[in-house]
């Protein structure tokens, strides 16, 4: 059996094969462990032997992240209760696709888009209901004749036709047989939009704070709780990954690393506010004091500032 670790770097290993450029963070308890982007496509991932130990709250932010910056979350496991993921097979866990390794290695190198989705124990696929209706009638099958035929209810089948039932992987297996074609519609994970909701409280007071401060500068703010910055904020077309925290500690520099691997691949800024600090850069991350915030003016200022700090440390390193 897989370890986490391999399994983390399996993935990574399958997404730089087809070109993606890839970050990875270690982070306790984080809601994606691997971003990755290509052109204008950006994956949050989440990597979990067991799929069912992503909890509610690391899918909710995972769903957050994914709205915020038009990316699809995924969720890359091995198994889930007490059974094996099937390859080829596409599971959900709060709305989030799950899959298997090889399934990823299939949609990326091979181009080949799962058809079949677990659910409430069974596998089934979605089936195009205008081409079904249409080799049904082609055919000269009645809807009863038809629906006999495979073994389902009359019912059944006209849902089939409208789109509006998903059908039992028998029974598609069966249609498809009768009428020697495709009919099942491939799951396209790759692009896929989550419902998330942007509206989340702060968990302490220096953080209410620092979100006001940033709101007040124009900046949309989204809370995120199970990752290495606290909040992503935007304006226009600039986003910036948002660290918080009390003062400059090992843990915060290791986070402020974290931020900048992330910005580099999703192409945003990363900044750490901090309640006492010194100014500085951390790997293209500057860490400022809170009282900077009331210097700046507006979102752009603040984009400014983060440049320029940013550019003072090059100049120091290659002066």
């Amino acid at each position: 059996m897989m370890d986490r670790e391999r399994l983390i770097r399996t993935v990574e290993a399958i997404l730089r094969g087809t070109g993606y450029k890839t970050a990875r963070i270690e982070f306790k308890g984080a809601c994606f462990d691997i971003v990755a982007s290509r052109l204008l496509l950006l994956l949050f991932i989440k990597v979990a032997t067991n799929i069912d130990t992503v909890t509610e709250e690391q899918a909710e932010d995972l769903k957050r992240l994914s709205k915020f910056f038009k990316a699809s979350p995924l969720i890359v496991g091995l198994r889930s209760k007490n059974a094996e993921l099937e390859e080829g097979v596409v599971y959900e866990r709060f709305g989030i696709y799950a899959l298997r390794p090889e399934t990823l290695y299939d949609v990326l190198i091979e181009n080949e888009l799962p058809a079949i989705f677990a659910e409430r124990g069974g596998f089934y696929v979605r089936i195009n209901g205008r081409l079904l209706k249409h080799l049904r009638e082609k055919h000269g099958y009645s809807v009863n004749e038809l629906a006999q035929l495979v073994g389902v209810s009359r019912k059944s089948l006209l849902n089939y036709e409208k789109g509006e039932q998903a059908v039992s992987l028998e029974v598609a297996i069966r249609l498809e047989e009768l009428f020697d074609e495709p009919l099942a519609e491939p799951i396209d994970i790759l692009h896929s939009t989550v419902e998330a909701n942007l509206d989340v409280t702060p968990e302490t007071p220096l953080e209410k704070e620092i979100f006001e401060q940033l709101k007040g500068l124009g900046l949309g703010v989204v809370k995120v709780k199970k990752a290495p910055f606290n909040a992503v904020s935007k304006e226009d077309k600039f986003k910036i990954l948002t660290g918080i925290d009390e003062k400059k500690t090992r843990s915060t520099v290791k986070r402020a690393e974290m931020v900048a691997e992330v910005s580099r691949i999703i192409n945003s800024d990363g900044v750490f506010i901090l309640e006492k600090t010194k100014t500085e850069v951390v790997k293209e991350v500057p860490l400022i004091p809170k009282e900077s915030l009331q210097e700046v003016k507006d979102a752009d200022e603040l984009i400014e500032m983060i440049e320029e700090l940013k550019k003072e440390i090059k100049k120091q390193l290659f002066s």
